[in-house]
């Protein structure tokens, strides 16, 4: 009886652990396409406590009872003791979760405002605080304060700072800078991920409208160029061909089970939280350079008119971007306020160092850099009598020790948006 009651929690222990590796293993490699060094350390995880449940098992009828027993008696405790410790620390150190981003009938998809999500990759995991106006930030009045100028920067998610904490984005950055130097300035950070220049015309319409901005920047992107086209497929108009907006209400993202619960985790288990991030990162820094093991979910297609390989006739593409990008300065020119337009790289555009190896999801190792489509937006911007700003140079011309993009995710690091502070903030202080 002693050993039958033994025996049941590890052969649940045993085949649970079956079952973890087994919807690890179809999840990364028939759902996801990918199979990663983290990957094989779970599995070499789950596949240790199948081996340790199965020696239990033997060692049950044994004069080793006793001893197993003892075992699993401290093992339960110890876990019970951690479960419970994790738990109170979750409630006491991290804030209510929420989704990243919602669905949104005019400009496709935004931040909730209010709120704190959990961010995390492979690189990176912290927690993004979204203001009550649903800017990432600190909270701000939505009336703009006397003697106080505000500056708007709008873009994708590298604006938004996927990839570092809230202090650390360009945004705040620059707007310690100004206040550093004298200027008493609010830098708003309009960066929402995967936003295109539809998107951005969009929300200056809408949230930004009613901000009393004094300067808008914005910043150009690589991935824009195909982005742009698929929300303009999207859009509605009016009778007059006016835009109405971009509805992504039905977009849903679709996760996989244990994404589910990745985020679970991040939400209520504040030292398993660290544990997985650290784990995942240690297990990547020995990874090799391999293209099925780098990224899961990457479309080469978008950074295709960064290479020489590149046959494609853009013009069109580029004309639709402009499209907006005139828009939204017809839009500041109405209302007295500034317009300027930036771009800036990826990192397989500045050197063959950065964003190593996660550039091999969209690219042949070998592939050779053009800079084409730097030159045609510096050409559309001269043409259309545009402020433009171009941060390719600045960007190669970094000779700083700390790396400007992380390894797996194409993101800036805490030094990629210090960079572009500091190459955004002569030219914005020139008109304070």
């Amino acid at each position: 009886t002693l050993h039958l009651v033994m025996a049941i929690p590890i052969l649940i222990a045993l085949l649970s652990s079956i079952a973890f590796a087994g919807l690890i293993y179809y999840e990364r490699y028939f759902v996801q396409g990918f199979l990663d060094n983290f990957t094989l350390l779970l599995f070499a995880i789950t596949g240790a406590v199948a081996l340790f449940c199965l020696a239990s098992l033997a060692l049950l009828r044994t004069e080793n009872t006793e001893r197993v027993r003892k075992i699993w008696l401290g093992l339960l405790a110890t876990g019970l003791t951690y479960l419970a410790v994790d738990v109170l620390a979750g409630l006491a150190l991290i804030p209510p979760l929420s989704p990243a981003l919602v669905g949104d009938q005019t400009v496709h998809h935004r931040l909730l405002p209010a709120t704190h999500s959990a961010i995390y990759s492979r690189d990176f995991s912290y927690i993004q605080s979204v203001n009550s106006l649903g800017l990432r930030g600190p909270n701000i009045a939505r009336q703009k304060p006397d003697g106080v100028q505000r500056i708007a920067l709008l873009g994708d998610s590298f604006i938004m700072g996927k990839g570092v904490e809230d202090h650390e984005t360009a945004s705040y950055v620059l707007e310690q800078n100004l206040r550093h130097d004298g200027h008493l300035v609010e830098v708003l950070n309009g960066g929402v991920d995967s936003y295109s220049p539809i998107l951005s015309l969009l929300q200056l319409r809408t949230l930004f409208a009613v901000m009393d901005l004094d300067l808008v920047v914005c910043n150009l992107d690589m991935s824009d160029l195909l982005q742009e086209q698929a929300y303009r497929g999207r859009a509605a108009y009016n009778e007059s061909g006016h835009l109405i907006g971009v509805d992504g209400r039905r977009d849903e993202l679709s996760l996989t089970r244990t994404q589910r619960w990745r985020n679970w985790i991040n939400e209520h288990l504040y030292f398993s939280r660290l544990l997985v991030y650290h784990l995942q990162h240690w297990a990547h820094q020995h990874q090799g350079i391999n293209v099925a093991n780098v990224v899961g979910l990457a479309n080469p297609a978008i950074l295709a008119h960064t290479l020489a390989s590149d046959t494609t006739d853009r013009e069109s593409q580029w004309q639709q971007i402009f499209a907006s990008i005139l828009a939204m300065r017809t839009f500041c020119v109405k209302r007295d306020i500034d317009f300027i337009l930036t771009t800036y790289p990826w990192g397989h555009q500045v050197n063959e160092h950065e964003w190593t190896p996660g550039r091999l999801a969209f690219m042949p190792q070998d592939a050779v850099i053009s800079d084409r489509s730097p030159k045609r937006i510096r050409s559309l911007a001269a043409d259309h009598g545009i402020e433009f700003l171009d941060l390719f140079p600045a960007f190669r011309a970094y000779e700083g020790k700390a790396p400007l993009y992380h390894s797996f995710d194409m993101h800036w690091t805490p030094a990629g948006h210090r960079l572009l502070a500091r190459e955004l903030q002569p030219h914005i202080a020139d008109r304070l």
